[in-house]
């Protein structure tokens, strides 16, 4: 497992022994700073933290965002518990260490960083502030300061290629107490001396505080009185942040419906940590970041997944994070009404390609929230910016415009662009009518609706293969698992629709992995071709759509309402196994079923808690 932490301005990425891998300050995906730092026991021999000879154990402290590993051999038992306050930026790494033997221990606790600060790291100076027995770390940018609540015994500033290293001399159990090193790559280490009677348990915490630095002396000062501030009140931190998470998934809770607590009983603490995790995604800036990944390099803002996201976030009653995002889509937008392919988390555009599936999941989203929300303010706030997005599609539509798909790697008229279209229409003719605005584009909007109904559905669809193609142009009747979209949740075609039945048939045979699980397409070779948790949520939720769809209808046997459950608990049945911790990834290898690209991937979350709510009332337009 992996884990990540955060408060909204900053997130760490840690991985599965505990290391602190990056961060990203000052917001959420950019900058990013490797850390590679992580800890070290010496005893007779050094141990590092990811020696095989630990048997480790990762999870998160149940209902919160602090991730606790643990670490065991003959001799110890330690614990690392790493969070991020809510109130503060900073980095807090809780280390205990217990002796399970009947004899005295005597060892050093190192604790090991090589930082590199920013995208492109520049010459750095690191040094040992003696008065305030901490590490710091500045160059043109940036800086950095290590400190703890218990008094650090030995220390070391090095150059990580240089016979200074602070890792050559941590294994040999003694560090050199060099107070200053510059370079491009330096490194440092500090450590305590420990004396564990026979089993006893002592702990140490460390701290990491970034700031801005960009050459004001002011700056470092302020860093280092804020390791101090954390010092003093350390007790309170962990408590502070422990119950903040507790406390908001309780409020969340306590506001659902009866039926959206029988939902969410099946599968509670996932939905949980789905919840948690997609508000470590949430900048307070008000862009949603796809993933914290960086390989695959998706600590972007797409609107499509940024939209999932948002509906599963008004699912679960977050309104004021959710408000702030499209505050963010606001301040994006093209003046055509449209969004490009992705942006940094400040707005700034990164891949300026068109995907106009995007704009219609960003209206979609806002319906559903108002739906949610009850809120009108919040139509009217955000009116100008979807009526332009609106008109955006309506003219996309008539004219069948072509844009890249929703996999980013092909350029045409593709189905589930244009169900996106017709379900982003949809939610803005339904908002416009609420708000009792515009007659005439109104009127437009619906002639659009009605083209693509009546005259591009017929198009789409493959008599010869009985089911709907993945493009209209160039043509494409590759089974691929993003056609089920047209359905849930855009409503372009009924569920119970014989064609749409055929082509779920279809997409479901398509894929035979040793592990289970559906796809993307057939072929595909993004990293092997793997089941997702995406597509296979897709299928699922079509499967319960299409039940509710058919029990309406009484004539319909109870034996194939039975098998479509059993399909739909299939599917569903192997999300939840899937997952890792609670965390879920965007794809499981197809033979190993071990996680595959990134990790947790916000869309998945998201998808499953939509999935969950299933209140198809609330989620078609």
């Amino acid at each position: 497992m992996v884990g990540i932490i955060g408060n909204g301005n900053i997130l760490a990425k840690i991985d599965d022994s505990g290391s602190i891998e990056y961060m990203f300050y000052p917001s959420l995906g950019y900058e990013k700073h490797i850390f590679d730092a992580s800890f070290a026991i010496y005893n007779h021999g050094l141990r590092w933290a990811w020696d095989n000879d630990w048997e480790i154990n990762q999870s998160y402290v149940k209902d919160t965002n602090i991730l606790r590993t643990t670490y065991e051999c003959n001799e110890f038992l330690m614990e690392s518990r790493d969070y991020i306050p809510i109130s503060h930026n900073i980095i807090i790494k809780q280390i205990s260490i217990s002796n399970k033997t009947d004899e005295t221990q005597d060892l050093k606790l190192f604790f090991y960083e090589n930082l590199r600060m920013g995208e492109i790291p520049r010459e750095n100076t690191v040094q040992f502030i003696k008065d305030h027995k901490m590490i710091m770390k500045y160059d043109g940018m940036y800086s950095m300061c290590i400190g703890s609540d218990k008094k650090i015994d030995s220390y070391q500033c090095g150059v990580r290629s240089s016979d200074k290293s602070a890792l050559i001399d941590i294994s040999n159990g003694i560090l050199k107490e060099y107070s200053t090193s510059s370079g491009l790559i330096t490194d440092s280490a500090i450590s305590w001396d420990l004396k564990l009677l026979p089993g006893q348990k002592q702990s140490v915490s460390v701290y990491i505080i970034m700031n801005e630095y960009k050459g004001d002396q002011y700056k470092l000062m302020e860093t280092l009185a804020s390791i101090k501030v954390v010092i003093d009140n350390h007790e309170d931190f962990y408590q502070l942040t422990n119950s903040y998470w507790k406390n908001l998934l309780e409020t969340t809770i306590s506001k659902l419906s009866a039926n959206e607590l029988n939902r969410v009983s099946m599968c509670e603490d996932l939905c949980k940590r789905s919840l948690l995790t997609l508000l470590l995604l949430c900048d307070r800036g008000g862009g949603i970041m796809a993933s914290p990944s960086l390989y695959p390099d998706y600590r972007h803002v797409w609107c499509r997944d940024g939209g999932y996201i948002a509906v599963a976030l008004s699912l679960c009653g977050q309104s004021s994070i959710v408000e702030k995002y499209f505050e963010w889509c606001r301040k994006t937008q093209n003046e055509d009404g449209s969004w490009v392919q992705s942006y940094y988390i400040n707005g700034i555009p990164r891949l300026t390609a068109m995907q106009i599936d995007q704009v219609g999941t960003t209206i979609w989203a806002a319906l559903i929230h108002y739906r949610k929300s009850d809120n009108e303010k919040f139509l009217r706030k955000n009116w100008a910016m979807l009526k332009k997005a609106a008109d955006y599609l309506s003219n996309a539509a008539i004219a069948l415009s072509p844009s890249y798909d929703l996999w980013e790697e092909k350029y045409g008229v593709f189905t589930y662009t244009l169900g996106s279209i017709y379900g982003g229409l949809k939610s803005a003719v339904e908002i416009a009518k609420i708000l009792e605005e515009n007659e005439g584009l109104v009127e437009k909007w619906q002639n659009s609706l009605k083209f693509l109904k009546e005259e591009v559905v017929e198009k789409i669809y493959l008599n010869d293969k009985n089911r709907f193609s993945k493009a209209l142009h160039p043509k494409d009747d590759t089974v691929d698992s993003s056609i089920l979209g047209i359905t849930v949740p855009f409503n372009l075609v009924n569920a119970d629709d014989p064609r749409m039945v055929a082509t779920a048939d279809q997409i479901e045979s398509a894929f035979n992995y040793k592990v289970g699980g559906i796809g993307r397409y057939p072929k595909d070779v993004y990293f092997g071709g793997n089941p997702w948790i995406i597509n296979t949520l897709w299928l699922y939720m079509y499967y319960e759509l299409l039940i509710y769809s058919l029990s309406k209808n009484k004539a319909i046997k109870r034996e194939i309402l039975n098998n479509y459950r059993e399909k739909s608990s299939n599917l569903f049945d192997w999300v939840c196994k899937y997952n890792f911790s609670g965390l879920m990834p965007e794809q499981i290898h197809k033979d190993l079923g071990v996680p595959i690209s990134a990790m947790p991937l916000g869309w998945s979350h998201a998808m499953f808690i939509i999935a969950v709510h299933g209140d198809f009332e609330i989620l078609i337009p």
